[in-house]
């Protein structure tokens, strides 16, 4: 058997799976399950994953979207998935930044995405608008559905 291949998800995509209020959940989940129940790919991001979700779960808490509760077991969730966070060279994340006018950390994930020559899911649709027609890589979360 070949080793799953490698995927990049954003924070966009890992909140859906647990702030069901967000569009394109089931396709957010179907990517979840195909990494973590079917083992089908390997999911992989920057270490500032972590960070950004801490912030989407404290504001959708400050937002009454999550109890402070739920927060907690939201990030619980989200920790026990293991997906791989990886270095990401601050140069080129700059350089990705500059070339494609993004923010530093959706730069960042398309940084890894180039660099692996994976697809990196976003649910980010100024990012992903920004980006889809100068990068092969970049793919709406919306679509997932039509991949399986």
């Amino acid at each position: 058997m070949e080793d799953p291949e490698l995927t990049v998800v954003d924070a966009s995509v890992v909140l859906k799976w647990q702030l069901d209020d967000e569009d394109c959940v089931s396709q957010a989940t179907a990517l979840r399950d195909d990494y973590y129940a079917r083992g089908a790919i390997t999911l992989i991001a920057p270490q500032l994953l972590l960070y950004e979700v801490v912030n989407g779960i404290a504001t959708a808490t400050r937002r009454k979207r999550l109890t402070p509760d739920k927060a907690i077991e939201a990030m619980d969730n989200l920790l026990v998935l293991g997906i791989e966070l990886r270095e990401v060279e601050p140069l080129k994340v700059l350089e990705m930044a500059l070339r494609h006018d993004l923010a530093a950390y959706d730069a960042a994930y398309l940084t890894l995405a180039e660099a692996e020559s994976c697809d990196l899911w976003t649910g980010d649709r100024a990012f992903y608008q920004a980006i889809k027609e100068e990068s092969s890589h970049v793919r709406w979360i919306g679509d997932y559905a039509k991949e399986l």
